[in-house]
């Protein structure tokens, strides 16, 4: 096996080498013969210095904006949580005070007294995305974590009108059939044309079918479709869509299709009024 071995230096080399050594620092200390890179030296560790700072700087301010940013998000759902609960309480309260002065005049003082807690604020709890997309069946829960005792068939509103109507209740939840719901029955007025519109199946669309000589036939596209009151549900005279389209099948039916306003998408917070 071949073995390697230190080589001989003669002294001589190594004294030269300290008196060339010794002949470049006294030229540099005399002369400045090294100045300049010495110079160049020193400003490329400051350079260094000044960007490995400014990176330092840019990351603590990203790490900031981004940490305001977060707290401005999370504020702003809050802010948007909290709008969404007034416009339900004061909707409901609309709807509360109207229904009083349909069923009794007599009763209005004590209806403008209407206590707070007669109009709930519920976050939601859990919707089926995709049963709502694909399928017949649109329901959604709400969160009830104080239990109240919430009754069937009380209307849901988005804070503009109405989505849906409760439907039963486990636990701290709060089952709501939304008006698309294939099984869902929704008496309603176009003009003066009265109707019990259904559930279409498809978000955002109920429909009614009447027979074409009917007073379906002055309908137009875009026509307003109220809450008729009938029902004993939804107090009447709330829009709840417009017409869509209208469809004249083979059965010597007239289809009138009715695009919902109220889209339980847009929502966290729905309301519910227990003194409906």
């Amino acid at each position: 096996m071949a073995r390697s071995t230190p080589t001989y230096t003669p002294a001589g080399k190594y004294v030269l080498g300290g008196i060339i050594s010794a002949a470049l620092l006294i030229a540099d200390l005399n002369y400045q013969t090294f100045s300049s890179a010495r110079s160049l030296t020193q400003a490329s560790g400051i350079y260094t210095q000044l960007i490995l700072g400014n990176i330092v700087g840019y990351t603590s301010k990203i790490t900031a904006t981004f940490e305001d940013k977060k707290d401005l998000i999370a504020t702003n759902q809050k802010l948007r949580d909290e709008l969404l609960r007034m416009q339900n309480k004061i909707f409901l309260a609309q709807q509360s005070e109207l229904t009083s002065k349909n069923i009794s005049d007599s009763q209005e003082t004590l209806q403008d007294n209407l206590e707070q807690e007669l109009m709930q604020s519920f976050k939601i709890a859990s919707f089926d995305l995709k049963n709502y997309l694909c399928c017949s069946s649109h329901t959604l829960y709400l969160s009830n974590p104080n239990k109240l005792d919430i009754d069937d068939n009380l209307p849901v509103s988005n804070g503009h009108t109405f989505i849906g109507q409760t439907s039963g209740g486990y636990l701290t939840l709060v089952k709501v059939i939304l008006l698309s719901d294939a099984s869902h029955i929704l008496p309603i007025r176009i003009k003066d044309f009265y109707c019990n519109a259904v559930g279409a199946g498809r978000p955002l669309e109920i429909k009614c079918v009447a027979p074409k000589k009917s007073g379906s036939s002055n309908l137009e596209v875009n026509d307003l479709a109220l809450s008729s009151g009938l029902g004993g549900v939804f107090p009447n005279n709330i829009v709840i869509g417009k017409i869509s389209s209208i469809i004249d099948n083979n059965l010597n039916e007239t289809e009138i299709l009715i695009r919902l306003n109220g889209d339980p998408l847009q929502q966290n917070y729905f309301g519910i009024s227990l003194g409906l």
